[in-house]
């Protein structure tokens, strides 16, 4: 009996999520971060693009929960990397993968307003009532500043060209059940990147099945 026991905690702890990804987030990467007065949650603050650490290498990020705090210069054992669908849901996933693949593809942020504004239509990707449509005057979620550069590219933001970009970057969530959630941005592989691999992966089948010894 004892034996089954210890098998059966041993089975439990490998389906487990390894909360194991280290995160140290130093400080926004344009400083200082810029107002942003949320609803829904509720927020009233400094916002953007947090520079730091992920695992030990350089990453930047921005936040992707509102109910729970970190603070700078701290570093987080307690992180697990969840994909976007999972997380969020395949239409929130994919819509957040749509608008980075477009920040990317025009090298934004680039200044403090910019990235204000990035974390504000993250917020608003992210817990505006599914099938509201994504409008920071209206909805479940609202966003305005006090920063007047930021609250003119809070108004100017296009919508139908963020979400009709092709996707280059897929967003995952960086969790943890105890400290604020962000994301973490992996390139996509181009068509052609696809096809050589298939290509690469076919090639090698035919090597095992060369290899594998006839009956």
């Amino acid at each position: 009996m004892q034996l089954r026991i210890l098998a059966l905690a041993a089975a439990f702890c490998a389906a487990s999520p390894a909360f194991a990804d280290t995160v140290k987030l130093d400080n926004f990467t344009f400083a200082p971060g810029l107002n942003l007065n949320v609803s829904s949650p509720n927020y009233n603050g400094a916002a953007g693009q947090f520079s730091g650490t992920l695992n030990g290498d350089s990453f930047v990020t921005f936040c992707t929960d509102l109910s729970q705090t970190f603070n700078f210069g701290v570093t987080y054992t307690d992180y697990m990397v969840v994909d976007g669908v999972a997380a969020w849901g395949a239409a929130k996933s994919l819509d957040l993968d749509r608008v980075f693949s477009n920040f990317a593809l025009f090298g934004h942020p680039a200044n403090s307003v910019e990235s204000a504004v990035i974390q504000a239509i993250t917020w608003e990707i992210l817990y505006e009532t599914a099938g509201n449509p994504y409008d920071f005057t209206s909805g479940a979620f609202t966003a305005t500043s006090g920063d007047a550069g930021v609250q003119a590219a809070l108004n100017g933001v296009n919508w139908d060209a963020l979400l009709g970009t092709p996707v280059t970057l897929h967003v995952d969530q960086l969790y943890s059940r105890s400290h604020q959630d962000f994301m973490v941005m992996t390139q996509v592989p181009e068509p052609a990147s696809y096809a050589l691999t298939l290509a690469g992966l076919g090639v090698l089948g035919l090597v095992v099945r060369r290899r594998k010894p006839t009956a």
